[in-house]
């Protein structure tokens, strides 16, 4: 009988490793663009052409190769990064496996032209390699750095190159690479070109807002809240976070760097999305730059051959930093530390009733005049206004600032569908949903009562009994010690039935024993809200923000319920005297302004 089994030929087994590597042409410029990163590059220049698969070349003025070591960079598991095994404890490279070049070349044509810095050499050398074989290897005339020409990428790999995304995808993602890279080390320069058009040419600059504003527009950057660094034990994390109305459907709007190499990692992603709370719509994602340095020897990065999957050995640490730290620059003070930018910030109004608008046509008064005034000094002014987004692009509610908001007046003009407050704010209209608006006015209460009194159980003479069905039951009855925590005492009573024999004190009766209900069944949703979930509210407290989130819903004006002028009144003043007046529990707006520039436009008043 034949042989079976057989030792594969070198070419072969290269072409192989390669696909380890060499995923796509993203993939060669992250790893190409790595390694003049760590070759402590002052200046990086790529130029893509065709997706990456006609040619991807990469130049820098780093610290260039001497003429053997040129040669050797294509031989498999040959590195500078390391050079045994203890090295891997230490990592402070973003490469180190010694595969990049050799696996790139063995699927390509690859032109290498370096130099080494500060070298006796005059010149520099020429490598050329193709299908993994060395064809050329002389000297040159070049500068001192690396030039690194990839052309005809999977040309002889057919297979591979078959399941290649269409040109145009595999430029994006070969853009999307160099611009994340470009926002973790904003000290060195970066230009990018593609297909002759230059899509990114910045400087080296200080900062990361600078950064992202070159790479994601300056209206992005101003409108992003600066995380200053932050140590955390053996964790510092720093960055820009975007406010919760600029967001995206999905995570890819998350830059997310350790030690300065981009990762991927979904348990920090869904702790920045905890830290927002109930500020971020579920389903949503805000923008964000989040560097991360953490101790080398506390790190794996050789968890995949990309490097782009990291983990931690203590991973609570790294995910508690991120929620907490962004946590306190989003909601630890009244005062937030607003982007740079040409506004002044302003303050919202104490709410004041100047006087009646006379009655037209016999009709009864509709509005009250309120304008803008400055809090006593022992109260901190909230910056609001640039927080109220408009309704120009429905679908991404930018934030909008007045520079003049302090100064207008905010006029209640009625009610629309017994639903919406509709206000003059200015020449502008502020739309307020009553019943987000009580839910936040509610929730907030609720929080100041909790801290004042605590997990405090108040006993009651008559027991109230919930007939319930056996599996919501069931449901209650296993969470009754996490209910315990926060005040509840409840028993089971037999044929489906609970007995509550204790609530916490910094809830209503009514209010607390229907909420049980509501756990028990599951039943989460009202009046257009959306249930607290551990995919946007931080839960890992335990019940209380559950709770918390349905008894303010719960017992909030609904709507199609109509108000009288003084109730409106009242409702605006509690809502601007909340810490956090723009969001419900659960995370919808409670008011949106629509400029007059949008009605204007709507109306061709103007073009």
């Amino acid at each position: 009988m034949a042989r079976q089994i057989r030792v594969l030929d070198q070419t072969t087994v290269n072409k192989i490793a390669a696909g380890e590597v060499v995923e796509s042409p993203s993939s060669v410029v992250k790893e190409l663009v790595e390694n003049s990163i760590d070759a402590l590059s002052n200046s990086i220049s790529i130029n893509i052409d065709g997706g990456g698969t006609r040619s991807i070349q990469v130049t820098d003025d780093g610290m260039g190769m001497s003429g053997d070591d040129a040669q050797v960079a294509f031989t498999r598991h040959s590195t500078s990064k390391i050079s045994r095994i203890e090295d891997l404890d230490q990592l402070s490279s973003l490469g180190f496996r010694g595969e990049a070049l050799a696996s790139i070349a063995a699927v390509s044509q690859v032109t290498l032209t370096t130099r080494a810095r500060g070298g006796k050499e005059e010149g520099g050398v020429r490598v050329v390699v193709t299908g993994g074989k060395m064809l050329t290897l002389e000297p040159t005339g070049c500068p001192e750095g690396t030039t690194i020409a990839v052309r005809d990428l999977f040309e002889n790999v057919p297979a591979r190159k078959r399941f290649l995304r269409s040109e145009r995808s595999e430029r994006t993602r070969c853009i999307d690479v160099v611009n994340r890279l470009a926002l973790c080390h904003p000290n060195i320069s970066f230009k990018l070109m593609v297909d002759g058009e230059e899509r990114l040419n910045d400087r080296a600059v200080s900062d990361h807002r600078n950064r992202v504003a070159a790479v994601l527009g300056v209206k992005t950057a101003k409108g992003m809240m600066e995380i200053p660094p932050t140590e955390c034990g053996s964790v510092t994390l720093s960055g820009l976070t975007s406010l919760p109305w600029d967001t995206r459907s999905t995570s890819g709007g998350i830059t997310l760097a350790v030690g300065g190499r981009v990762v991927k990692n979904r348990s920090i992603i869904e702790a920045l999305r905890r830290a927002y709370g109930s500020r971020l719509m579920k389903g949503r994602f805000p923008l964000a730059v989040l560097m991360i340095e953490v101790d080398p020897t506390e790190v794996d990065v050789n968890v995949h051959p990309t490097k782009d999957l990291v983990k931690f050995s203590n991973e609570g640490q790294v995910i508690g930093c991120v929620e907490s730290t962004v946590g306190r620059v989003l909601f630890g003070s009244k005062q937030r530390d607003r982007p740079k930018g040409p506004s002044t910030p302003v303050t919202f109004p104490e709410l004041r009733t100047k006087h009646e608008t006379p009655s037209v046509q016999g009709r009864k008064p509709q509005s009250t005049l309120f304008e803008g005034e400055v809090r006593a000094q022992e109260t901190p002014t909230v910056d609001i206004w640039s927080q109220i987004p408009n309704i120009e692009d429905v679908e991404k509610l930018p934030p909008a600032l007045p520079e003049d908001a302090a100064d207008r007046k905010l006029i209640i003009i009625g009610q629309l569908d017994r639903s919406y407050i509709l206000c003059e704010l200015g020449s502008d209209l502020l739309l307020v949903d009553q019943h987000a608006a009580h839910e936040r006015i509610r929730l907030e209460m609720f929080k100041r009562k909790y801290a004042r009194m605590g997990y405090s159980t108040q006993e009651l003479l008559e027991p109230i009994h919930l007939e319930l069905d056996a599996a919501s039951s069931g449901n209650l009855l296993s969470m009754s010690k996490e209910l315990e925590t926060i005040g509840f005492l409840v028993e089971d009573f037999g044929n489906g039935q609970v007995v509550v024999r204790g609530l916490p004190q910094f809830l209503g009766q009514t209010e607390a024993h229907v909420v049980l209900k509501d756990i028990a069944t599951g039943n989460e949703s009202h009046e257009g809200c959306t249930s607290p979930d551990p995919a946007f509210t931080p839960l890992d407290t335990g019940m209380k923000d559950r709770v918390m989130a349905l008894s303010a819903c719960r017992g909030a004006i609904m709507a199609h319920h109509s108000l009288s002028l003084k109730e409106m009144e009242d409702l605006l003043k509690d809502l601007f005297k909340c810490d956090i007046p723009l969001h419900c529990a659960h995370g919808r707006p409670t008011m949106i302004r629509l400029p007059i520039t949008a009605l204007e436009k709507w109306f061709r008043r103007v073009l």
